[in-house]
Order: C-alpha cells, then structure tokens, then sequence
C-alpha cells in the first residue's frame, strides 16, 4: 500500500463538546478525496458492514423492510427509505408520528407489544428493531478517526 504525505489540512474536533463540526465544501471535498485515495474510505465501508452484521441489524433491517412493504405502510422506495433511516437514527419521531407515543422512557416495547411499530420501528436490535446499536457507532467513530489521521492533522 502507497503510503500518502499528510495533508496541511487541519481538522478541529472537540473531544469534551457534543457540537457538530461542520467542514466547508472545500475541505469535505478534499477530505473525501484523500480518503478515495488511500483506500480509507474501503475500510470505513467495510468495517461498518461488518459490524453492522455481526449485531444483527442486517438480518433485522430485511425483516423490517419487508415487513412494512407487506403490512402498505411504505409503497414507494423513498419511503421505505425515509422510514428506515428515521428509525435506524433512533426514530426522532416514532412511527405514530409522535413522541408521545413512546411509551415510558422512550421504550416502544412494554411487556412484549411493539406498540403499533411493527418489526423493527424504534426498537434496538436486541429487541427485533432497526436502531443502529451504540456499539456499531463507536466502531464506526473509531474507524473514521483513524482514517482520518492518516490524510489530515486532526486538532483538539
């Protein structure tokens, strides 16, 4: 593997804030062609994959999807997809379209009834659902942080 020379691109990324970093249109361009360049973003794809699959949540999202084309509550692809995005995030509505209709402590599942949400809805993947396990979003920061080292500086 060709190793590339760090770009004098310098990234800021707090590690004690939750604020979102927002990169100009130049920088995410350059960003992703260092990383298209280094085969780093492969490796990200491919270590989201993984341990997407190894949680089950694969298995579970074709369950969901066929579940709701099956049940008429998505028809078209666009809202299948809308749908399964919302609910993988971690439903920022729920699937009543309400977040009263969560239940207590934002559980959708009390004593066994998905509450109206079907398969997968705001569910985690232990519980049948779609959401994306927290595991599988450490992995994937972890895998992005690394690559990101290697086609930037990253600063604290």
């Amino acid at each position: 593997m060709t190793s590339m020379s760090r770009s004098p691109s310098k990234l800021p990324i707090s590690t004690t804030t939750s604020h979102h970093y927002s990169a100009s249109p130049a920088l995410h361009s350059d960003l992703a062609a260092a990383l298209t360049a280094t085969r780093g973003a492969h490796r990200i794809e491919s270590a989201l994959r993984q341990a997407l699959s190894a949680s089950g949540w694969t298995d579970n999202l074709r369950t969901y999807c066929l579940d709701l084309l099956r049940r008429g509550e998505c028809v078209t692809y666009d809202e299948l997809m809308a749908r399964v995005v919302r609910d993988a995030r971690g439903g920022e509505e729920s699937s009543k379209g309400s977040k009263d209709a969560e239940g207590v402590n934002g559980n959708v599942a009390v004593n066994g009834d998905a509450g109206g949400y079907g398969v997968g809805g705001t569910r985690s993947v232990e519980e049948g659902g779609v959401r994306i396990p927290q595991e599988v979003v450490k992995e994937g920061l972890r895998v992005v942080r690394r690559e990101l080292d290697e086609v930037c500086e990253v600063v604290d």
